[in-house]
């Protein structure tokens, strides 16, 4: 009986025996490393691993096909993509920052960011976050070792929004590096980078992939930058993006603008259905917002994302239980960007002091509005505050 041969079977790089093919989908790269024809490509690809594929550490296609469709849409020289937000988040600050920096942190920020910014303190790093109600205020708290203002627009929880170009005009007077975070608006939203911004960061873990299934995050912005950051900050650290969750988010790529669309048009709808609703104390949201943060509002932002902020009159912690716990479409849970509309209360029963720093009240609750139809989510809303704040 003829024996297979097993190891030439399972080790040939069969390359050439597939009939070409164009796939309507693109491919999953998915390897750890690379065959090279010969020493000599070896030697050549290994002398520059970020334009060459080695060691999916480093780079891979389908990888690579993600960044340069994210560099694209956010109208940057280059992209670099990391296994979550914090990977980026974290790679960024460790690459630009040095003992005896400064780093200026702008009202309310994701809060693993500010944990990870103060943590650097143990390098010398010295981290401030501030509170502002004007850009201009943001003049008061530079220092002389600022090297960095980091910030999101609009903030996490109360979603306030920053002039980007004066932003920028304080650091370049300053010579001081910009950061954000506008993971809240995707790229379909706001351009940072057009306004002359220097690093803008995504958690690709929202909407860019938006389908709750897949993790990751990434770094936008100049080639030079970006570089430094994928030298050190993504090699040293490791937070490698896989292949399959590169490809799940360039899957939500290719519905990111009707997705937008559809986040724009319900926010619209859910805001206009509660923002008077006499048992609700502040709404969050940009939709919403007055006098210059409207101005700021109207002028960096063509469209809204759909995450936002409210808290109710009634402080009292049993009767918002009951709110969050009547919901029947709305779904209690943490991140968003996905189909399912969520619910996450700030107030977790021994949090208070934490929130009383964010100047945030325990009846805050952080609200995503979902793909379900928009007139399901505001019943839904509706009903779970009748029952727990009755008129």
């Amino acid at each position: 009986m003829k024996k297979n041969n097993y190891e030439n079977i399972c080790s040939e790089v069969d390359v050439n025996s597939i009939e070409s093919y164009v796939p309507m989908a693109p491919d999953i790269v998915q390897t750890t490393s690379f065959h090279f024809s010969n020493y000599e490509e070896f030697i050549d690809y290994s002398s520059d691993e970020k334009n060459h594929f080695v060691y999916t550490r480093g780079s891979n296609p389908t990888i690579k096909s993600l960044e340069n469709k994210l560099a694209e849409l956010e109208h940057g020289e280059k992209c670099k993509v990391f296994s979550s937000g914090m990977g980026a988040i974290s790679a960024t600050l460790f690459t630009l920052l040095q003992a005896g920096d400064h780093l200026l942190m702008i009202n309310t920020i994701y809060g693993e960011a500010v944990s990870f910014g103060k943590y650097l303190s143990k390098y010398g790093v010295i981290c401030d976050r501030v509170d502002v109600d004007s850009t201009e205020e943001i003049s008061k708290y530079i220092k002389p070792e600022t090297k960095m203002i980091y910030f999101e627009s609009p903030s996490s929880q109360k979603f306030e929004m920053l002039d980007l170009d004066k932003v920028v005009s304080i650091a370049k007077k300053n010579n001081i590096y910009t950061a954000i975070d506008a993971t809240w608006a995707s790229p379909i939203f706001q351009s940072p980078l057009d306004h002359g911004i220097d690093v803008v960061i995504h958690s690709l873990s929202k909407y860019l992939g938006g389908h709750s299934d897949s993790v990751g995050g990434c770094v936008i912005g100049k080639e030079k930058i970006v570089n430094d950051i994928f030298e050190h900050g993504h090699q040293a650290l490791g937070s490698v993006i896989s292949p399959f969750n590169a490809w799940l988010t360039i899957r939500g790529l290719r519905t990111l603008p009707v997705r937008m669309k559809q986040f724009d048009s319900s926010i619209r709808y859910v805001l206009d259905a509660i923002k008077d609703d006499e048992r609700i104390e502040k709404i969050y949201h940009p939709y919403v917002s007055t006098g210059e943060q409207k101005k700021i509002a109207d002028k960096y932002l063509t469209g809204y994302g759909s995450l936002f902020g409210l808290d109710f009159k009634d402080k009292n912690f049993d009767k918002l239980k009951i709110f969050v716990n009547s919901l029947k479409v709305v779904s209690i849970g943490v991140s968003w960007g996905g189909f399912e509309s969520l619910a996450l209360p700030s107030f977790k029963g021994n949090n208070e002091a934490n929130l009383k720093e964010r100047g945030l009240p325990i009846s805050h609750v952080r609200l995503y509005v979902g793909l379900e139809n928009p007139e399901t989510i505001v019943e839904d809303l509706k009903q779970a505050m009748d029952r727990a704040y009755k008129k």
